[in-house]
C-alpha cells in the first residue's frame, strides 16, 4: 500500500472555506492534508501564506503562496505568456517553453532572495521560483491555490485554457512524493475522425490513400470512428488500402445507429445490451468483409454517454472507451466520479476504461501540454471537413505533439493498453494498470513485479504473460519474480467474472428512419465538397 504524505496547511490558506481542493487532491493524490496546527502530527511537507519579504524556512519541504485575496478577483482571469525557465524543477513538458494562459491578476511579483532561481516568470516579473536551504527545497508563488466550488470539480482548475495555479500545487506534491510517486506511461497519440466509412476510396473531404501518404510522411495515426450501421458494404479497394498501412489509418467504433444521444438515453437493461450487442455484430461483419481489424473501442456520438452504458461496454466486448471529459460529466452530473475527471491517464468508470479526447479549438497546445504532463493519451478528434485542403490543422499538430519527444503513434486497441501507473522500489516495478488489457515494457534492472489494482476495482486476479511466453496469475499485491531473459513488454489482464452475452443476446430493430437519416448524412457529407 501507498504511504500517505502529511501535507501541513496554514489555516489562512483554507480561503473560500467551501473550497473542495484539498478533498479532491487528497482522492487523487497519495497525500493528506492537516490544515492549521498539526496537533503533534509528523508532517512531510508544509504550505503557507507567504506575505511580503517573509523569510520563513521550515525543516521540510515548503510552497508558499499569497492569500486568494491578494490576487484580485478570482472570476476574472487574464490572458497573460508566461515563460517557464530551462530548470530541472520545471516539470515536463513546460520546461523551457513560452505559453498564453489565463491567470488571476497578480497583486504582487516575487522579489528574489539568495540563491533562489526563477521558475516562471511573466510581462511583471517572477511568478514562481524555487530556492534550496540545507538540503530542504522552499517553492513560492505569486499565485493564489484554485478554487474548487460544490459545482466545478478537477479539470475546471487544470486544462489547456488555465492551469499555471494548479501546476504549483501539483509539481510540488510530485517533488515531496517522489519516492512513492506513479510515472506515467510513455507519450502515446492518435488523431480520431468521427463518421467516415470504407463505401469508398473517400469520404467528404478525406482521400484515403492521400491521408495515408500524408501520415507516413508527417508521422501520424488517424483513427476513424466508424458507424456499425454502415458495415453494410465494404470498397475492397478502400479495405485493402487499410490493411496495407496499419501504422496510419485503423478503425474504431461509433456508436451503433447513430442516433442523437444514442448511448445516453433511459434503457432498460436488456435494450441496452441489445444495442451494444447489434453494434458489436455489424463490426464483426465488417472485419469479415474487410479483413481488418476494427478496435473495440467506443466513441459515443457526440460524447453522449450514460454511467449505465459504461457499465455494459466491456460485458459487450468493448475494451474501452473514448470520451471527452466535459461530456462525461455533462451527461453524468450527479454520479460520484465527475468531481475528480481528468486527472488519471484514463479513467475507469464502473469497471470500464474511458480515454479522454479533445477538440481542435481552443488553446489546442497547451491543452496537449496538460495531457502530457498528466500521462495522458495525446488524441484530438475531429471530421472530414477538418481535413479540407489538405489536412493542415492535423500536420501543424502533428508535429507539435512530435516535437514533445518520443511518441507512439497508434490504433485505438493499443494506445487503450498503454494506459496505466508504475512505481519503482528498488528492483521491484509496482504496476496499476488502468484497463482491461496492458502492455507494459519492463524497465531494466527489474527482477519483480507487482500488480497494484487500481481503487476503482474490486478485489480480483490477474493473469500475465511475460516476454518469453510464460504464463502465470497472481493477486494483487505479490511478486511476480522477472528472470533474465524475460525484460521486454508483458501483457496483464484483468480476470473477470463478467461474461460476455453478445452471442445469445438479441439484437436491436433498427427503425427504418434511422437508416434513412444516416443514408442522406452521408450523401450530405460526399456531395458538398464544393466552398
Amino acid at each position: 500500500m501507498t504511504t500517505l504524505c502529511t501535507i501541513q496547511v496554514s489555516q489562512e490558506l483554507k480561503f473560500p472555506p467551501e473550497s473542495e481542493l484539498f478533498a479532491v487532491l487528497e482522492k487523487l493524490l497519495p497525500i493528506k492534508f492537516i490544515v492549521g496546527e498539526q496537533n503533534g502530527t509528523a508532517v512531510q511537507a508544509a504550505i503557507f501564506e507567504d506575505s511580503e519579504g517573509s523569510k520563513i524556512v521550515t525543516a521540510v519541504p515548503s510552497l508558499s503562496l499569497p492569500l486568494p485575496g491578494d490576487s484580485g478577483d478570482l472570476s476574472v482571469p487574464i490572458e497573460t505568456e508566461v515563460k517557464f525557465s530551462d530548470d530541472p524543477d520545471v516539470p515536463f513538458p513546460f520546461r523551457g517553453r513560452k505559453v498564453n494562459t489565463k491567470l488571476v491578476k497578480v497583486a504582487r511579483v516575487l522579489s528574489m532572495y539568495g540563491n533562489e532561481r526563477a521558475l516562471a516568470t511573466n510581462e511583471q516579473g517572477v511568478i514562481w521560483s524555487v530556492s534550496e536551504i540545507d538540503g530542504v527545497k522552499r517553492f513560492r508563488s505569486a499565485l493564489p491555490l484554485p478554487h474548487i466550488s460544490a459545482e466545478q470539480n478537477f479539470n475546471d482548475v487544470f486544462n489547456g485554457e488555465c492551469f499555471l495555479q494548479m501546476l504549483v500545487s501539483l509539481q510540488f506534491i510530485r517533488q515531496i512524493s517522489v519516492h512513492t510517486n506513479y510515472q506515467n506511461a510513455p507519450l502515446r497519440a492518435s488523431f480520431i475522425i468521427d463518421d467516415p466509412n470504407l463505401h469508398w476510396p473517400s469520404y467528404g473531404f478525406i482521400d484515403y490513400r492521400e491521408i495515408a501518404a500524408l501520415a507516413q510522411n508527417k508521422n501520424f495515426h488517424l483513427s476513424f470512428a466508424t458507424i456499425p450501421l454502415d458495415a453494410w458494404f465494404v470498397h475492397k479497394a478502400t479495405a485493402d488500402l487499410f490493411g496495407a498501412n496499419p501504422k496510419r489509418l485503423s478503425l474504431l467504433v461509433h456508436g451503433n445507429n447513430h442516433a442523437k444521444e444514442e448511448l445516453a438515453l433511459n434503457y432498460s437493461d436488456d435494450s441496452r445490451k441489445a444495442l451494444l450487442v447489434q453494434a458489436i455484430r455489424r463490426i464483426e461483419q465488417l472485419e469479415k468483409k474487410s479483413n481488418l481489424h476494427v478496435s473495440r473501442v467506443m466513441v459515443p456520438p457526440h460524447g453522449a454517454c450514460s454511467n449505465k452504458m459504461l457499465s455494459d461496454l466491456p460485458n459487450c466486448g468493448f475494451e474501452s472507451a473514448c470520451i471527452s471529459t466535459g461530456s462525461l460529466r455533462f451527461h453524468n452530473p450527479t454520479e460520484p466520479w465527475a468531481k475528480t475527471l481528468g486527472f488519471f491517464p484514463s479513467e475507469l468508470i464502473e469497471g470500464c476504461p474511458v480515454l479522454p479526447r479533445w477538440g481542435l479549438t481552443g488553446n489546442v497546445e497547451n491543452t496537449l501540454l496538460v495531457a502530457a504532463f498528466l500521462g495522458q493519451p495525446l488524441i484530438l478528434r475531429g471530421h472530414h471537413q477538418d481535413l479540407k485542403g489538405g489536412g493542415g490543422k492535423f500536420i501543424d499538430f502533428a508535429k507539435f505533439i512530435n516535437g514533445l519527444g518520443d511518441v507512439t503513434w497508434c490504433n485505438m486497441t493499443d494506445l487503450s493498453r498503454l494506459n496505466y501507473q508504475w512505481r519503482a522500489e528498488g528492483t521491484t516495478a509496482w504496476i496499476k494498470p488502468l484497463g482491461r488489457d496492458t502492455v507494459f515494457k519492463i524497465p531494466e534492472g527489474v527482477t519483480e513485479i507487482i500488480i497494484e489494482s487500481p481503487s476503482e476495482v474490486d478485489a480480483c486476479a490477474w493473469h500475465v504473460v511475460l516476454a518469453d511466453g510464460s504464463r502465470h496469475d497472481i493477486v494483487p499485491g505479490k511478486g511476480l519474480p522477472v528472470a533474465e531473459g524475460q525484460e521486454g513488454e508483458i501483457l496483464i489482464h484483468r480476470h473477470t467474472t463478467m461474461q460476455h452475452p453478445y452471442a445469445s443476446e438479441k439484437s436491436m430493430p433498427t427503425p427504418p428512419k434511422l437508416i434513412l437519416r444516416r443514408l442522406l448524412t452521408e450523401a450530405r457529407d460526399r456531395l458538398l465538397l464544393s466552398d
